[in-house]
């Protein structure tokens, strides 16, 4: 099996590729991101290699296999085996028995969920109950595009900017020190991506910002822009 390339880039491996590992495979790899993309259907890895640094057709159900993988050295480890919830809790138990150091599993229903997270799983996702969530927080917050929560009360957001935000860099909107939130990359109306954006990076119309922090201070963000319209 052939080795993952590690850089200095932040790394995710995704263990399954149902709906649910395909999206976040496309979301992290469109970021920047290097991703690995595993899963046992070669169909469902010609279809990720378009969109992942590396795609292999394995069984992550097999300690074999997560060696081969060197699957400790990823900085993420993201579990999105479809319905077969023993593969999910098995593979989940070798990747916190290997050390991986941030697992990220899907979980079917509450008792699969109790099961990851008593194995010592970071974060526990029910993606029912997170779409349900992102579309209530698009619905009253409509600034805010794509919403994740990474761990309970703090969030990932693409966010649009306020008309008065144009032609000014970030250094002087100073939405760190205002709002608390780290502007962590720049999405510009010709898919441009800035993944470091500094303090000298102007805006431009129609650019989102993906930003971090809280999600009460992701809220006041949102409504900042809103009333900066």
């Amino acid at each position: 099996m052939k080795k993952f390339k590690h850089t200095k880039r932040q790394q995710f491996a995704v263990l399954g590729l149902g709906r649910f590992g395909m999206e976040i495979t496309r979301a992290l790899y469109n970021y920047g991101y290097e991703v690995l993309a595993v899963d046992i259907d070669e169909e469902k890895i010609n279809e990720a290699s378009s969109f992942s640094t590396h795609a292999i057709v394995a069984d992550v159900s097999e300690e074999s296999t997560l060696q081969s993988l060197s699957i400790n050295s990823f900085d993420t480890v993201v579990i999105a085996i479809g319905n077969n919830m023993q593969a999910s809790i098995i593979t989940a138990l070798t990747c916190k028995e290997m050390g991986v150091n941030n697992i990220i599993a899907k979980a079917h229903n509450d008792k699969h969920g109790k099961v990851l997270t008593k194995i010592g799983v970071n974060n526990v996702i029910y993606p029912e109950a997170a779409m349900a969530v992102k579309v209530a927080t698009k619905l009253i917050n409509p600034n805010i595009q794509n919403h994740m929560e990474i761990v309970s009360g703090y969030s990932i957001a693409e966010i649009n900017i306020a008309n008065k935000w144009v032609d000014k860099n970030l250094g002087e909107l100073a939405l760190r020190n205002q709002y608390a939130v780290n502007v962590l990359i720049i999405i510009r109306a010709n898919d441009e991506v800035i993944t470091t954006p500094s303090g000298d990076t102007v805006l431009k119309e129609d650019d989102i910002l993906v930003v971090g922090g809280s999600n009460e201070d992701i809220e006041s963000l949102s409504f900042a822009v809103n009333i900066g319209k």
